[in-house]
């Protein structure tokens, strides 16, 4: 079994009993082929919801500098993170994470680059970041948004978390919301449909 698994599990029962997390719409995960999935971001505990809510193993990206110590390096190393350079265009990263998604994987990314404290997101704070990756991979989008109830920004012990993962959208589908779509306007426009459900499932 690998470590990723293994770290997975054990995060499954922790969100289990202490935050008391429901998963929703966990059929409209793709069975295969290579797929974006994207979340917002408020907290640090996101990717522990993003990665026990999907059931296909994850590769995450990640900033480089929080690869400091070789421990960290050998734990992101075994669990499929993909470090990025923060602030650069880190073109071998990204060449990196394509050939990932090409080969029919999965990867995690927060398109808003950073954590926003709301009690909403907002489809203008999406990055062209992801844009650019679906387009050059062709990869499928995967909506996935992390509710922790009305107004609250990060996760309450004890209290219900809520993952609703939304309608996959296809290659096809995103190319063609206008006549040459850039990086940002897909970005924003996949953003949007995971603050649609956002506002639909995030209450307490």
């Amino acid at each position: 079994m690998s470590l990723y698994r293994v770290v997975r599990g054990f995060a499954l029962i922790c969100a289990k009993i202490g935050y008391r997390v429901e998963f929703h719409g966990r059929e409209n995960e793709p069975a295969e082929g290579g797929v974006v999935v994207f979340s917002n971001h408020t907290s640090l505990a996101d990717p522990f919801f993003t990665a026990t809510a999907v059931k296909r193993p994850l590769h995450f990206m990640a900033k480089s500098d929080l690869l400091k110590s070789r421990f960290m390096k050998w734990l992101f190393d075994s669990c499929n993170v993909v470090a990025v350079n923060r602030g650069e265009s880190d073109i071998a990263a990204l060449r990196k994470t394509c050939d990932v998604i090409a080969n029919g994987n999965c990867v995690g990314i927060y398109p808003q680059g950073t954590r926003i404290e709301c009690d909403s997101p907002d489809p203008e704070t999406a990055l062209a970041g992801m844009g650019l990756m679906a387009t050059r991979a062709k990869a499928t989008l995967l909506p996935v948004a992390i509710c922790y109830g009305k107004n609250n920004k990060k996760p309450k012990l004890f209290s219900k978390v809520k993952v609703y993962i939304g309608k996959p959208i296809p290659y096809e589908e995103y190319m063609n919301i206008n006549e040459r779509p850039n990086s940002h306007e897909i970005a924003k426009y996949a953003f949007s449909k995971l603050c649609e459900d956002f506002e639909k499932y995030n209450h307490d």
